[in-house]
């Protein structure tokens, strides 16, 4: 429904704008980082002040051609978009990233692709940020309406969306696909998780 990077950043990017200043603080000065489902590359464009360099990846070329463009309009000059798939990272197995963001983006997809995902950024990095949808979600209009968004996004994202729910979220997810958590906050207004976590099989 929001597969256009022009639709997207009108809508949804300045919803999240709070939550995405709250993730850049947990990317040391430096860091090359990779971002998994970047969508409109707004979080990359957060924190590539203070990054070395920024990677987004994103299945939808719309998405990523909007990235780019951006990039070019804003001059960042250490922002790469490139069109993929989350469950096949293997261009990027050569170079390893100091850490991969999952922002928003784990509740949308299938749950039986949870482990082939997080598989992957195994893969490309050793820790992960993710920021995601509290389980469960407080009782308050953040939540509520949290729950009335993904309802609007679609049959198969709502279906998705559940099924994160009832897996437990990033507590339950993380944990079962070989990350330990690290450090875990709630945010905006207790909707919201934010997780580091380190692949514990090293």
């Amino acid at each position: 429904m929001l597969e256009t990077g022009f639709v997207y950043s009108t809508i949804i990017d300045p919803l999240l704008g709070n939550l995405r200043k709250r993730l850049a603080l947990e990317i040391n000065k430096g860091d090359t980082v990779i971002d998994i489902a970047c969508g409109t590359g707004a979080q990359l464009f957060e924190l590539a002040a203070k990054a070395k360099s920024v990677t987004g990846v994103d299945l939808s070329e719309s998405m990523v051609r909007y990235s780019t463009n951006n990039a070019k309009k804003q001059k960042v000059s250490n922002a790469t978009f490139v069109v993929g798939d989350a469950t096949d990272l293997r261009i990027f197995y050569q170079q390893k990233f100091d850490v991969a963001i999952l922002s928003m983006a784990l509740h949308q997809f299938d749950p039986d692709l949870h482990k082939i995902i997080l598989g992957e950024i195994k893969k490309v990095a050793e820790k992960i940020v993710v920021l995601d949808y509290a389980v469960p979600l407080p009782k308050n209009y953040v939540g509520v309406g949290s729950k009335v968004a993904e309802f609007l996004a679609g049959i198969e994202h709502n279906r998705n969306f559940k099924s994160y729910s009832q897996a437990g979220g990033l507590a339950t997810i993380l944990p079962a696909n070989g990350f330990a958590i690290k450090r875990s906050k709630f945010i905006g207004k207790g909707a919201f998780q934010l997780v580091v976590a380190e692949n514990h099989s090293v």
